[in-house]
């Protein structure tokens, strides 16, 4: 569903089941989409409407009770007790905290007030849920209603009797329009997408599978798609080891959240410099640029969320030391963003355009060598998911300095666990989706597959120089230690940061594409698992060592981070493990290459748009670790 310019002021109503369990398909998932990809403006408002259905059955009062305690009986989800007005504010007080200090909530919360939008939630109670949901409506006068799956078998009643714009979720998370202001055609865009809805059912196996199916040795290995059940379904997936693995089907792969410009706009700054395409034409010399660089240059985009946009795609530019200074406030305490071993980041902004601005010590050679590996590599190349590098500063006098475009949400290091969580997870930061995690590393095999493309090694691939957005498009950053495949590919002294070391590099000092791709996989397990390299649960072992027998016993359970154990999806889960297992071999001849793992990738999120799916059978994929 394509953004769509709607008037200020707009009061959209969200009317949801107050008994379905709070998750990403249960509705967190829809309202955040719509939060990111409707056009929301600054005092644009969204009320939050749960509705409990009170029902005058005292049999109910002994397990409403025994809910309120804390218990593990399960209350009807279709009902409330109607005799204890005590009773009812109760469980509404607690639903209302229930959505106010939910993960996935809060990260909405933080998404409305970036943008300048005003979330309100409510809960309502009444004998019957549709009556209560129209009574509240007519009240609040929205100019946009979205009713939750559950709500949907009375849209009818809806339709009948609202006359604004009315939309419904749907299982993807999408929200689709049943019907625009009254008078429109009813149902016209939900028709078309249940036929594609048949279409697709028709192009795929319509048997659904079990686990067991997915484990080598079983009879039945065609199936490739995990099954599409609803959210209500209480089923669940037994693993040989007697873990409940809830039915999470496959995510959506979410409408692109970032923003284009006019590239217009950037004409006149003073960023805006030669394009990169003069130096394969007459005008500049071709063999000084020996990488690939497509004439498609990536779309010029703002993050959809504080705005900040990538300037615009050309060669770098002399900056003076007097320039960034003031771009940086001198380089003060407030825009200092972080330090390596060879110099600091700080962030700033020359006109309008906001910048990193890294400070390469003179006094260090290492710091001279990494000053200019960084500028030959990154002058040369140019992909969405790395990091435009927009010019350099060297005075005499003064430190090395490069300019960066600036990436709003910071590195992923800093959206990792805090140390010991699994002991503490009270003192826990906030986590990651899956799905966020997921477009993260698909982000980062992007730009490993198109550097190994063009013959370069990072050798430093890690959280640290992963630099994300607020729509979490990640990119690939810090190149001092990159290299070309043509230079020596043995070394005497190892560089790099410990944990990410191939064994290979480490021991030998040798180094190909596959040193990349090891790290790679550690990074992917951190990803899982949530854990840093440096947290101390690894009983002296380190992250890799630790994981390693887990990774070759499926111990899925004691690898993924707890605090999305029960909003992952499954089926993503089984293969990513087979990724980390394939990029951790030991021997680099029997690693996978970034292009395969890019594959999986566009599998798992895409459906495969490449083509390249055949081979991947989960029985014939997973192997053991020690390879």
């Amino acid at each position: 569903m394509a953004k769509e310019e709607r008037g200020s002021g707009e009061k959209v109503m969200v009317i949801q089941d107050g008994s379905r369990k709070l998750s990403w398909n249960g509705g967190m998932g829809s309202i955040e989409w719509m939060v990111r990809n409707c056009g929301f403006r600054k005092g644009d408002e969204i009320k939050l409407l749960l509705v409990l259905h009170q029902a005058n059955n005292p049999s109910m009062y002994a397990l409403m009770e025994a809910s309120m305690l804390g218990h593990k009986q399960r209350v009807d989800s279709n009902s409330m007790i109607g005799l204890n007005d005590n009773l009812i504010a109760k469980e509404s007080a607690r639903k209302l905290e229930e959505h106010t200090t939910n993960e996935q909530m809060l990260e909405i919360l933080q998404l409305c007030e970036l943008k300048k939008i005003r979330f309100k939630v409510e809960v309502h109670a009444g004998p019957s849920v549709k009556k209560v949901a129209l009574e509240a409506a007519t009240s609040y006068k929205p100019t946009w209603v979205i009713l939750d799956r559950r709500m949907k078998r009375d849209r009818k009643f809806f339709l009948k009797n609202l006359s604004c714009k009315i939309s419904r979720m749907k299982k993807d998370s999408r929200v689709v329009e049943l019907r625009g202001k009254l008078g429109m055609e009813y149902g016209s865009e939900e028709e078309e997408e249940k036929e594609k809805e048949k279409e697709l059912a028709k192009a795929s196996p319509s048997h659904q599978f079990s686990y067991a199916e997915m484990i080598p040795g079983s009879p039945h290995q065609t199936r490739i798609s995990p099954p599409e059940k609803d959210a209500e379904e209480t089923d669940f997936f037994e693993t040989q080891l007697g873990w409940r693995l809830g039915n999470n089907k496959k995510p959506p792969s979410l409408c692109k959240s970032s923003s284009s410009y006019n590239i217009k706009e950037s004409r006149s700054s003073i960023l805006h410099v030669q394009r990169r395409k003069e130096a394969s034409s007459g005008g500049g010399d071709s063999s000084s640029c020996p990488f690939s660089i497509s004439d498609d240059d990536f779309k010029i985009s703002a993050c959809s969320i504080c705005h900040i946009r990538r300037p615009f795609v050309g060669w770098k530019r002399d900056f003076t030391y007097a320039e960034l200074h003031a771009a940086t406030n001198g380089f003060s305490d407030r825009n200092f963003l972080s330090e390596g071993g060879f110099g600091s980041v700080y962030r700033g902004e020359i006109d309008g355009i906001r910048i990193a601005v890294k400070q390469h010590k003179l006094a260090s050679s290492q710091g001279e060598k990494e000053f200019r590996s960084e500028v030959n590599v990154l002058s040369k190349v140019s992909h969405e998911n790395l990091v435009m590098l927009l010019g350099t500063c060297r005075e005499a006098t003064r430190r090395l300095l490069l300019v960066y475009e600036y990436v709003c949400h910071g590195s992923l290091e800093k959206h990792l666990s805090s140390k010991d969580f699994r002991m503490e997870l009270g003192t826990a930061r906030r986590s990651l989706s899956w799905e966020k995690r997921m477009k993260i590393a698909r982000g980062v095999a992007r730009g490993l597959q198109y550097l190994h493309e063009n013959n370069i090694i990072h050798r430093d691939m890690r959280p640290n120089n992963i630099l994300i957005t607020h729509d979490y498009e990640s990119r690939l950053g810090d190149f001092g230690l990159a290299r070309t495949q043509y230079e020596d590919s043995a070394e005497t002294r190892v560089v790099g940061t410990l944990g990410y070391l191939a064994p290979e590099y480490a021991e030998f000092g040798k180094v190909s594409t596959k040193t990349d791709v090891y790290a790679f996989g550690v990074v992917l397990l951190q990803l899982i698992t949530g854990l840093r390299t440096t947290d101390m649960i690894f009983e002296g072992k380190s992250l890799v060592g630790w994981a390693r027998p887990l990774l070759k016993e499926r111990n899925y359970p004691d690898l993924i981070d707890p605090r999305i154990a029960d909003c992952h999806d499954f089926y993503q889960l089984f293969w990513m493990v087979d990724v980390v297992v394939k990029c951790l071999r030991k021997d680099p001849r029997k690693r996978i290459t970034m292009t395969k793992v890019l594959e999986y990738f566009n599998y798992l999120m895409d459906g495969d748009p490449t083509g390249n799916s055949k081979d991947f059978s989960p029985a014939e994929s997973f192997t053991p670790t020690n390879g």
